[in-house]
């Protein structure tokens, strides 16, 4: 059967009220962790695009999806993913990576077979392992393919739907009559800045203040990339682009964020990059949550002579704080700008957690 016709049927077993559980207990307890973990979402693309492989394909070994492998029984994991588990991905919006999980650091160079034995470098290690147990057990007959895609896709489903209720619910708790003074509206910013895993957040911060202030300046900030795409691989040359809407396809100003602190050679790398381009920016402005070393703000500053193009670094607040106080009339403008786009991001650029845990400060500072 053709591998799109097995993810239809695996849907629509998944689907129903109580799909049927793969054959031992203990693969479906691991099978569950790996679709469940929170904190790696990989190991859950792989074991889908293993199992539609060996559904497709049974005399393939689930366990070998590398064709480097050159057993007889290998295959490419990553076709399998890239074809058909993310077209999966798309159309149910299954709470996965948005990118394929053999480009991982732990599953890019892999050249043996998945052994739940293996002493994995991706954390946490315990997710590979039992990923890798699932594999061995469709080899081992413990466990069958399609009855693995299944129940795998519902509790994908069951996790989506747990999620999008938690954000229904938050959003429906509301805020209250939109009182909050520029200062009030900073520190919510800097409490959500402070979350883990929150290196997304700055880039939505300038962006919302360039979706509510740009038309002042005559200047739009361009549609987001992604969040963990190279520029180089884009065609951009940083995280926002701004163009001045009179003259658009060249970029006014670039923003690069840096949820870390920003070295000479992030700003060295910057200057090749505009070197190269057809046609570099007016301005080269870093973004950043940490403190910025005087060396790195000295060296930028040597650049406009050499270049042509203005660079420099940035304190994330101090930029949102300066531009909120300037336009204080726009600060709700902002807020909900920022709301607009964080809920937007997909969950593999800005977690659940960090989009619940934002309303809920929201909230309790409108309240």
């Amino acid at each position: 059967m053709d591998p799109r016709a097995l993810l239809v049927r695996a849907v629509e077993r998944a689907g129903r009220a109580a799909p049927p559980p793969v054959t031992a207990p203990e693969v479906a307890a691991a099978l569950r962790r790996v679709m469940r973990c929170e904190s790696n979402r990989a190991p859950a693309r792989l074991v889908l695009a293993c199992a539609l492989a060996k559904a497709h394909r049974p005399e393939l070994d689930a366990t070998e999806p590398y064709t480097e492998i050159r057993s007889g029984r290998s295959f490419s994991g990553r076709r399998y993913d890239e074809e058909y588990v993310a077209d999966l991905l798309s159309a149910h919006r299954l709470p996965l990576n948005p990118t394929t999980a053999f480009l991982t650091p732990t599953l890019r160079n892999a050249n043996k077979p998945l052994r739940s034995a293996t002493v994995f470098e991706g954390r946490p290690r315990q997710v590979y392992q039992d990923a890798a147990f699932v594999l061995e057990s469709l080899e081992a007959g413990t466990a069958n393919a399609e009855d693995v895609l299944a129940q795998a896709l519902a509790e994908l489903f069951a996790l989506r739907d747990e999620r999008e209720a938690a954000l229904g619910a938050a959003l429906a708790a509301g805020g209250g009559a939109g009182t909050l003074s520029t200062e009030d509206v900073l520190t919510l910013l800097e409490q959500h800045l402070r979350s883990k895993r929150a290196s997304r957040l700055p880039v939505l911060v300038v962006a919302a203040l360039y979706r509510t202030l740009g038309a002042l300046s005559d200047e739009q900030a361009l549609t987001l990339g992604a969040h963990n795409a190279a520029d180089a691989r884009t065609g951009t040359l940083g995280d926002i682009e701004v163009e001045v809407l009179a003259a658009p396809g060249r970029p006014a100003t670039v923003y690069e964020v840096k949820a870390r602190p920003v070295t000479l050679g992030d700003v060295q790398h910057a200057a090749r990059k505009v070197a190269a381009a057809p046609a570099p920016p007016e301005n080269y402005l870093f973004v950043t949550t940490h403190p910025i070393e005087r060396e790195v703000t000295d060296y930028a500053r040597t650049l406009h002579d050499r270049t042509g193009v203005e660079f420099a670094v940035l304190d994330a607040l101090s930029f949102a704080r300066h531009l909120l106080h300037f336009f204080h009339r726009h600060r709700l403008t902002f807020l909900n700008a920022y709301q607009e786009l964080l809920l937007a991001e997909p969950d593999s650029a800005v977690r659940p957690e960090l989009k619940t845990a934002w309303l809920a400060l929201h909230r309790s500072a409108e309240s």
